[in-house]
């Protein structure tokens, strides 16, 4: 770190520089207790408190922090800037701010220099320009130092925040997406499906064609479920916003409890606690149950159980899945019958995804088709 005592050619107060980290990143909790700290008078507890916080900025991975001179130009260059720009030290040094910004922006420069001269300090959010012409999307703050009768500078801090930015925005245009894919089939389907299904019970009451028109009743239901499938898939496939404790267990007896099981039955030891959207974890167990009572018969075995608290699995003893087809059973539309709409496995990776979870299909104990949902949070240890 390249900040020192010697900058502006007298003491640089460590708490505007550490206040400024605080305010952009991970480095903040370890900062904060400086912030209330009085100022010292010695030169020696002075001394300490600045090793203290170089030491709080070199753990910061992944900010820049430069030191500008009055007239915003760019005196010192820290390593994480070098690292996030692409700037080295000599190339940068002796620049005025407006360098980092991309080229039709250095009016927005000067607005932060004299918006953090007026206020001691300014949020930045936006677009900053890297030495090889690129950009990336960066939050920070620009912090003016006064002295006692004059300017001694300003503090620049910058995190790298484009991934988070992108991720952001590529879960708002899935949702957009979802709505409006769910709005479509919803109203220009439903509506004339539920008119064709009322004429054919019509016709059948007179006995005419009743075996054509079985046959398309039965097709028309088809499409009905094909329907509920695909806005199930597309309303489930939302982020979940807010996670709630569920018993685990309680869900999945509630679950076995609306699945056609036959003979088939559903094995399980103590389940904790996780945090989840209960009506989505629901709908995901009873997904894996028919999956499994579908391929495994109506006398399948089906056990739930955990992963060394990195989640839970859901297996069954029946033919299994070949290992070149566990990437592919997930696939909207993929199904191995006839009567299958090839939706379910789908909605239930789309659950998974939403709460953040990671799932994968692998070989079961008894050589049958097992799930595995990692990333789960329990609370084992958390009572209610």
């Amino acid at each position: 770190m390249l900040l020192r005592t010697r900058a502006f050619g007298a003491p640089l107060d460590p708490l505007l520089v550490v206040a400024a980290v605080a305010s952009v990143g991970t480095a903040g909790a370890a900062a904060a207790a400086f912030v209330d700290t009085r100022r010292r008078n010695t030169v020696e507890e002075l001394s300490e408190r600045v090793a203290v916080a170089e030491g709080t900025l070199d753990a910061a991975h992944g900010f820049a922090v430069a030191r500008l001179d009055p007239e915003g130009y760019i005196e010192e260059w820290s390593d994480g800037a070098a690292e996030i720009f692409g700037y080295a030290d000599a190339d940068i040094v002796g620049a005025r701010l407006d360098a980092l910004y991309p080229e039709d922006d250095d009016k927005e420069a000067k607005q932060h220099l004299q918006r953090a001269l007026r206020t001691d300090g300014v949020d930045i959010d936006g677009e900053f320009q890297c030495a090889d012409g690129t950009t990336f999307y960066g939050s920070g703050t620009l912090s003016a130092v006064e002295g006692e009768e004059s300017l001694l500078g300003y503090v620049l801090v910058v995190a790298d925040r484009s991934e988070e930015r992108e991720h952001v925005e590529g879960l708002e245009r899935r949702n957009k997406q979802l709505e409006a894919f769910a709005s479509v089939v919803s109203h220009d389907l439903r509506n004339p499906l539920n008119v064709a299904i009322g004429n054919i019970g019509m016709a059948k009451s007179r006995e005419d064609d009743a075996d054509q028109l079985e046959t398309a009743e039965e097709s028309l239901e088809r499409m009905e479920r094909l329907i509920e499938e695909v806005l199930t898939l597309a309303r489930q496939g939302k982020d979940v916003d807010e996670f709630e404790r569920v018993e685990l267990e309680e869900v999945v007896q509630l679950a076995w409890g609306s699945v056609d099981e036959m003979w088939a039955q559903v094995e399980y030891d103590d389940l904790p606690a996780v945090t989840a959207d209960s009506e989505r974890l629901r709908r995901l167990f009873e997904n894996l149950f028919r999956n499994a009572i579908e391929h495994g018969g109506d006398d399948a075995t089906i056990r739930v159980g955990m992963l060394d608290d990195e989640g839970f699995y859901v297996e069954d003893d029946g033919p299994g899945i070949p290992e070149h087809k566990r990437d592919e059973i997930f696939e909207a539309g993929y199904t191995t019958g006839d009567d299958g709409t090839g939706l379910g496995l789908a909605i239930v990776q789309s659950i998974a995804e939403a709460h953040g979870w990671e799932i994968s299909a692998a070989e079961g104990a008894n050589s049958g088709a097992r799930f595995e949902i990692r990333g789960v949070q329990t609370l084992a240890d958390v009572t209610a």
